[in-house]
């Protein structure tokens, strides 16, 4: 089964596109915005923008270059390579996370004499494919109807409605974040025709298996010509105009994930012909007790279940695609090591913050690190070159080995393998270099615009998915400037 994640995001005020970028044959010229942005001098359209960099041996950790290197930038995406390396760390790279079916009844004649409980164990990656699986393994038992209840249960994580409060309603990158979650927590908005009628909306979720319609997700049809054509109307609730001339599709976050796994598997469940009935939250997965461990799997048994694909692979995919979703959930199941309690993002972040700043680092120190998820996503993040160099570091091979490069779509030069993050008015890269000597160098990168960055949140609407023009131009001049600066530590080491 493999279901591509989404990227993590579209254009917005708060996380803006990945620009693509033709491949410049003008090396000469990126060389020299390279040289320039290292000396502080960058070209023109760059006016307020700051770069910091740390050029640097991965073993041994000397510095062979650095710029700036204890100002604090917003790492972005960038925030996602200590998530791995401490997931990586405190879990195992052979690490599985299980969902399961369950029963509080005894299975006599085909009935299950209690309730079906669908239990996540933090899987990531679960999509439709696994919850087929699941109803297999379940049909196996000889299981025809069920007398009970039909409940869903985050597990062992909690069950959160967002990542960041700062981002749009509408962007599909700040999904509901629990333990249990399908399909990336997205749902997609098409449109479709009605005789003698304006279009009619529907959501639908989407694997590679099928797309079906997501019954707990649902959309109301406003008049089109408003500013705004998606508008929440609560939550997994929205208000959508015709598109009109936009697109006729769009991906919307969903804000209750463990309600949406288990309408899906309701829908899957019916075409199989097992009726179940609504699925409803299992009481002990209330929101006041999303910080309990246990979930309900206590007492309950075990009627089938489904491993996910071993946490290295998992760690890839994420780094490759930079999907928030995985960030989030791989970053909380790590910190349930550590405390299991904790039921914030925020908390959970600080809890693997601290394991892996243990060491004392030289220079600068540690002073002003911030991770305010597991992500990246958002302004409350900040790291200092340094600082990122150190948490890079300290991942070891076992994160190195991960990181995506060209032969995985991403636009880097040859040799070069890294985790990027962008904002807008945000950019920055880290990771492992091959210079033209056959050295192996880590570096990391960051380059803002720290005052036009402060002016899009001081005047953000959550109402806007697209990012400002001016914003978009910026990202082509930082992304010539990063490519001047890897295509020249690449030709002199």
């Amino acid at each position: 089964m493999t279901v591509t994640p989404p990227f993590d995001a579209p254009p917005s005020r708060s996380f803006g596109r990945r620009p693509f970028l033709c491949r410049l044959s003008a090396l000469g010229l990126l060389a020299a915005f390279g040289r320039t942005a290292a000396a502080g001098d960058l070209p023109s359209g760059l006016e307020g923008t700051e770069v910091g960099h740390v050029l640097f041996d991965p073993e041994g950790g000397g510095i062979l270059e650095q710029g700036a290197a204890d100002r604090p930038f917003i790492p972005a995406s960038v925030a996602k390579l200590p998530t791995v390396a401490a997931a990586l760390a405190l879990l195992g790279p052979d690490h599985r996370f299980t969902t399961s079916l369950l029963g509080t009844g005894p299975l006599r004649d085909g009935v299950l004499e209690g309730d079906l409980i669908l239990q996540g164990g933090g899987d990531p990656s679960l999509a439709t494919e696994g919850l087929q699986s699941l109803l297999d393994a379940l049909r196996a038992t000889g299981l025809r109807q069920v007398a009970g209840r039909f409940l869903h249960a985050s597990g062992p994580l909690p069950e959160l409605p967002e990542i960041d409060s700062g981002q749009p309603w509408a962007a599909p990158y700040n999904t509901g974040v629990g333990g249990l979650s399908v399909n990336y927590n997205r749902a997609l908005l098409v449109w479709r025709p009605a005789a003698g009628g304006p279009p009619r909306p529907e959501l639908l979720s989407v694997a590679d298996a099928a797309r079906l319609p997501l019954d707990s997700v649902a959309v109301r049809p406003v008049p089109a010509g408003g500013p705004f054509p998606v508008l929440p109307d609560g939550v997994d609730r929205w208000l959508a105009a015709p598109p009109g001339g936009e697109a006729a599709a769009r991906w919307l976050p969903v804000a209750r994930p463990g309600l949406a796994a288990a309408s899906l598997l309701r829908r899957l469940a019916a075409a199989g012909g097992l009726p179940l009935p609504t699925p409803q939250m299992a009481p002990q997965m209330a929101p006041q007790m999303a910080s309990q461990a246990g979930g309900v799997a206590d007492g309950a048994a075990v009627l089938a279940t489904l491993d996910s694909p071993p946490l290295a692979e998992l760690a890839r995919r994420l780094l490759r695609h930079s999907n928030n979703l995985s960030a989030e959930v791989i970053g909380l199941a790590a910190a349930r090591r550590l405390d299991g309690t904790v039921a914030t993002l925020e908390r959970s972040a600080a809890l693997l913050q601290g394991m892996l700043t243990r060491k004392p680092l030289e220079g600068g120190g540690w002073a002003g690190l911030r991770l305010a998820n597991h992500s990246g996503l958002g302004t409350g993040s900040r790291a200092t070159p340094r600082q990122m160099a150190a948490l890079l570091r300290a991942g070891g091979p076992a994160l190195w080995e991960l990181l995506p490069g060209e032969e995985d779509g991403k636009a880097l030069p040859p040799g070069v393998h890294a985790k990027s993050g962008t904002l807008a008015y945000v950019k920055g890269l880290a990771g492992l270099l091959t210079a033209a000597s056959g050295r192996r160098l880590g570096f990391v990168l960051f380059i803002a615009d720290a005052g036009r960055r402060a002016a899009l949140d001081a005047a953000l609407d959550r109402r806007v998915t697209t990012a400002p023009p001016e914003a978009q131009g910026w990202a082509l001049r930082a992304r010539a400037v990063q490519a001047g600066m890897l295509d020249r530590w690449v030709s002199t080491y």
